[in-house]
């Protein structure tokens, strides 16, 4: 008795109940037993169904709270303007930024991948995570398109992946600029094992076999992602455990009960002890699921009562609750770790956004200084040129006398004991016109007024001549010359580029005291580089970035003239610029320097046109005529005289236009007076008239071509175009005597003096 006993209290519920029925009646026992073990099984299964829906809520706020912190977190990286701008631009970003990136390869626990992109969609970082396809690369063009931030889901390896793109925006413009594109598998976001996501796009899961059920609960996700529809499918079995069901036909339900009545008030009291025995553990079990539910998990326990079929349960349901413990734990301390890298890195952003400003606030500085340097720079070179302007002609009207009144001087001193003193002086003059000359050159450059043919020419034209010339001056100095000959064409106008030759000949000359000089060229791709090798001096490197400005000499402070002037090089780089070439220099004290000049390459040289013959004078032009010299200034008009005169011609002196046609005019009553053949005018007279206005009356009063002359001394860029302009020609003060006696030959074997009856 006592074995059977134990036996009935150590088995199943529905056994002892069965048995325990079948003591009263056979009959009555196995109706009442399995009415009542229907029912019990009824409501445990409804109190199953009841604590899976509950697990499954519970697995969905889980679900949902991952949603939110990836997207949170995804979001403010996105938003992060600094880490935008940083990723973009930044040049050092692989020593900061990409292990930066690097430890987001987990987010809330969650593996990550990354991908950084700029504006077109090409990634330039990521987080070390396998990269994306390029079906997720594809996507994310289309996303970008469209210009807003989205979500889609993915089949990667047959499992799910959520893909998501955040646009950038970048700090300079406010828009977007780039975009953060991240994926994650939807098996990380279930922290249930027998649970998995489904979205609006997956297939609709296979209908749950028997003995089983299943449950979904909608998510409510982030903004980004609800249209993904993601819902929370969870499969369990439909109970505990199979329970006892005895098919019973309908009719039979009628005569059990009355067979029952007998023995119901006998068994209603154990009826009553057995379902509160059975359902006590399902009722803490039901409310512990609410609490948890309605409060959240705070290490609650479910009660074990006995070995039974209830105490299985409730120790599985503990066990969840270990689970979930250790879920919530991790998930804890991943946020703490989580919260202080967002803190540190909040930290660095902050450090690194308030360098980058003031880096901005100094470049601002930087650039605003440079502005107005350049402004100041402006301003300087435009009073340079003004004042140039204005000082050239005072400066040249006393030199042109100079020049005029010591040629006359030396004609009448010859052979005087103070011809050596006069000699020393002519010198003295013609370094002054060196000097007024190359300012001139200069000038007339940046005035636009020197035209540059280019064409076709062969690079020997150019260097033989120049090396012919310059070997002989460099033997006489006891120097070595070397000129490479070569067969290349250059594109290019041969003067200009002679003139800027010679001018890097001479300083090489002047500046070298022994070794050699070498004249070369060399092709390099469409290009030409001519090059003057020296072994003087040298230059220091210090002082290379300002040798082509005008009066800038290394060596030579104390303004020598034997030296040079200090404005060949500045001649250098505006004709340089003019031919659309590039000047460049290297060098080194005490070994020499190299001066290259990079020429455009020829297509073909065209044929060298012979220059014209020179003109075959008139037969009637058998002498000197009379020349009009017209100029404000009384020194430079008598020394012009002095000069003319002596060569037998008549001059008339005038200081204007109606001064010269008046002495023209006037003349010994009744004879016939002579026409000009050459008129000479200042481009300056009194009053506000110029030369051109001068040259003009005086042609009109004579109504015939003359030979006509401007003279100036100006400087200034708009006046130089002005006389180029008229069509006159130009000749600039101080005026040479050779060139005094060129003209006037000229005009002797041009024109016939013509008679004029009054």
């Amino acid at each position: 008795m006592t074995a059977l006993r134990h036996r009935l209290a150590a088995g199943p519920l529905a056994r002892r109940f069965a048995l325990a029925a079948a003591t009263l009646s056979v009959v009555l026992a196995v109706l009442v037993g399995a009415a009542l073990h229907t029912l019990s099984s009824m409501r445990l299964i409804d109190q199953h169904r009841g604590n899976v829906q509950a697990s499954a809520a519970l697995v969905a706020r889980q679900t949902e709270g991952l949603l939110a912190a990836l997207a949170g977190t995804l979001g403010e990286l996105s938003e992060n303007s600094v880490l935008a701008t940083a990723l973009v631009d930044s040049a050092g970003k692989e020593t900061y930024l990409f292990p930066f990136l690097r430890s987001f390869d987990h987010v809330a626990g969650v593996p990550v991948s990354l991908v950084f992109t700029d504006f077109e969609g090409v990634p330039i970082a990521n987080n070390g995570r396998p990269t994306m396809s390029g079906r997720d690369m594809a996507w994310l063009a289309q996303a970008m398109a469209a210009g807003h931030s989205t979500a889609t889901a993915v089949e990667e390896g047959g499992k799910p992946h959520i893909l998501a793109a955040e646009m950038l925006i970048y700090s300079r413009t406010a828009s977007p600029e780039g975009a953060l594109l991240y994926k994650l598998p939807f098996d990380a976001l279930v922290l249930h094992p027998e649970a998995r996501l489904l979205h609006a796009g997956s297939p609709p899961p296979p209908p749950a076999g028997e003995g089983r059920i299943a449950v979904q609960v909608p998510l409510r996700a982030p903004e980004r992602l609800a249209h993904l529809g993601l819902v929370l499918h969870l499969e369990a079995p439909a109970a505990p455990a199979a329970p006892l069901a005895i098919g019973l036909p309908a009719y039979a339900l009628p005569a059990y009960a009355l067979m029952a009545l007998a023995a119901l008030a006998a068994i209603l009291l154990g009826s009553r002890v057995a379902g509160h025995h059975l359902t006590r553990s399902l009722r803490d079990l039901e409310r512990l699921a609410g609490a948890i539910v309605r409060e959240g998990f705070t290490g609650q326990r479910a009660q074990v009562r006995g070995e039974d079929e209830v105490g299985s349960l409730a120790r599985a349901f503990n066990a969840m609750l270990d689970r979930i413990a250790a879920m919530q734990e991790e998930r804890e301390s991943q946020a703490e770790e989580e919260i202080a890298i967002q803190r540190t890195l909040t930290r660095h952003a902050e450090q690194a956004r308030a360098e980058a400003e003031a880096a901005k606030n100094e470049a601002e500085r930087s650039r605003q200084e440079a502005v107005m340097a350049l402004i100041t720079a402006e301003r300087a070179n435009e009073a340079k040129t003004r004042f140039l302007a204005a000082a050239s002609h005072d400066l040249r009207q006393p030199v042109q006398s100079l020049v005029l009144l010591t040629a006359s001087l030396a004609a009448r001193l010859e052979g005087h004991p103070a011809a050596a003193l006069l000699d020393s002086l002519q010198a003295s003059v013609d370094a002054l016109c060196r000097l007024l000359e190359a300012l001139l050159d200069v000038s007339k450059l940046d005035a636009g007024t020197v035209p540059a043919n280019l064409r076709p020419v062969p690079a020997s034209a150019v260097l033989q001549g120049l090396a012919a010339e310059y070997r002989l001056r460099a033997e006489e100095k006891g120097l070595r010359f070397r000129a490479v000959p070569s067969s290349l064409t250059l594109r290019t106008d041969p003067a200009l580029l002679e003139r800027v030759l010679r001018n890097l000949l001479e300083n090489a000359l002047r500046y070298t005291d022994r070794g050699e000089i070498l004249l070369g060229c060399r092709r390099h791709g469409d290009r030409i580089l001519i090059q003057v090798h020296d072994t003087g001096v040298g230059i220091p490197a210090e002082h290379l970035e300002r040798i082509f400005l005008e009066f800038y000499q290394v060596s030579n402070p104390a303004r020598d003239r034997g030296k040079g002037l200090g404005l060949g090089l500045a001649i250098v780089d505006r004709l340089a610029r003019l031919l659309g070439c590039r000047v460049r220099v290297t060098s080194r004290p005490g070994r020499g320097s190299c001066f290259m000049v990079e020429v455009p390459l020829g297509a073909g040289a065209a044929p060298e046109v012979p220059p014209p013959p020179p003109p075959v004078p008139a037969a009637h032009a058998v002498g000197p005529g009379i020349a009009v010299v017209i100029d404000d200034d009384p020194l430079v008009r008598q020394g012009l005289a002095l000069l003319i005169e002596q060569s037998g011609w008549r001059v008339v002196a005038a200081e204007s236009a109606r001064d010269a046609i008046d002495r023209l005019a006037a003349g010994p009553p009744g004879a016939p007076k002579l026409a000009p053949t050459l008129v000479i005018a200042d481009y300056r007279l009194e009053g506000g008239a110029t030369g051109l206005d001068a040259l003009r009356a005086v042609e009109a009063w004579v109504d015939r071509p003359l030979l006509c002359v401007v003279l100036t001394g100006d400087t200034a860029p708009e006046r130089i175009a002005d006389a180029e302009a008229s069509g006159y020609r130009i000749l600039h003060k101080p005026l040479a005597v050779r060139d005094l006696l060129a003209l006037l030959a000229e005009a002797s074997a041009g024109v016939a003096p013509a008679v004029m009856h009054p």
